[in-house]
């Protein structure tokens, strides 16, 4: 124990009993002016520390410690408590080096320079899926095309996902309608809408990737011969490509119902996709523009979409569309 350690009223007892041989525990109290539970508490404390010792009957009073005797302990205990924060140190070091590969990519991502790292085989890109899910502090954006998972497989990202949104991060995920037609994924799904996750249902999706943070994603290593290559890309000029590509399927897709409901069953995803721009504020011809349609086309897509959904006005169909849950 170093002299920093040892409280102010351990040394005064120290000071008063190396003074005073046949000090006592009242004599003390009265001397120091502190409460007899203060001074037991400083007593126990020096005879931690060696400051002082017990007299062999165990009747006396502890016995202060020569002035050399309690230098050489003082000296011993700053010797040791300079080991042990170096030991620290030493460790702390060492978590420092074994985390810079993980920091550090996040690091070069948000300096905005791209990069990408190879992985294959299910197992490590499950490892890597969990590294960047960790790492996550504000936002991850999924698409799930492909086959519906096994059920052990889903509750690995069940539990992935649920571990995100504790600590606050919002989940936003697309999956293809497959995943609403048979139990176990269904019922997947419900468990992370229930947690707090916006999902959506698709028809169809162009790839599937992650993207953390706006920074840091996966997706498929396609200019490689292995089928199951992801790639981990690093680097906002490249991840913002994939948010415009995340929130365009996001906005042609539909919310998960419950079973039954079946609303968005009513619309074609480009009326979907049409409804939520209109709910946006945006004006016909900035939408159109989006769409890559005439605005006259447009226009005819939007009275379709109002006869669908029985309004008459762009104000009644944000209405409606809020109603069916079809702005998700």
């Amino acid at each position: 124990m170093s002299t920093s350690t040892i409280s102010s009223h351990a040394l005064r007892l120290f000071e008063y009993a190396s003074a005073h041989s046949d000090w006592t525990m009242r004599g003390a109290c009265d001397r120091l002016g502190a409460p007899a539970d203060l001074i037991e508490q400083a007593r126990d404390e020096l005879l931690r520390v060696g400051l002082l010792t017990l007299s062999p009957d165990g009747r006396s009073p502890a016995t202060a410690t020569t002035p050399e005797a309690a230098l050489l302990r003082l000296l011993t205990a700053e010797e040791e408590a300079a080991t042990r924060l170096t030991d620290q140190i030493r460790r702390t070091r060492e978590q420092i080096d074994a985390m810079r590969g993980v920091f550090l990519p996040l690091h070069t991502a948000r300096a905005g320079s791209a990069t990408g790292d190879i992985v294959s085989g299910q197992d490590v890109i499950a490892r890597v899926l969990g590294d960047m899910a960790d790492l996550a502090t504000s936002e991850v954006l999924s698409i799930n095309p492909g086959p519906v998972l096994p059920q052990e497989v889903l509750a690995q990202e069940l539990r992935r996902d649920l571990r995100l949104l504790e600590r606050g991060v919002a989940v936003r995920s697309i999956h293809l309608r497959p995943m609403t037609r048979i139990i176990h994924s269904m019922a997947h799904l419900q468990e992370l809408r229930d947690a707090g996750a916006k999902l959506r249902i698709a028809s169809i999706v162009p790839f599937r990737f992650t993207l953390v943070d706006r920074v840091q994603a996966l997706v498929p290593a396609l200019h490689t011969n292995a089928a199951d290559a992801m790639m981990v890309l690093r680097g906002e000029a490249v991840t913002a490509l994939l948010v415009k590509v995340f929130e365009m399927c996001w906005a042609s897709a539909s919310p998960v119902e419950p079973a039954g409901a079946g609303h968005e069953e009513e619309l074609s995803a480009q009326q979907l996709w049409v409804l939520r721009l209109m709910a946006t504020g945006r004006k016909d011809e900035a939408i159109a523009r989006e769409l890559g349609l005439s605005v006259r086309t447009l226009r005819r897509v939007m009275a379709d979409l109002m006869t669908r959904l029985g309004v008459e006005s762009r104000f009644q169909a944000g209405f409606e569309a809020a109603r069916r849950g079809l702005l998700g």
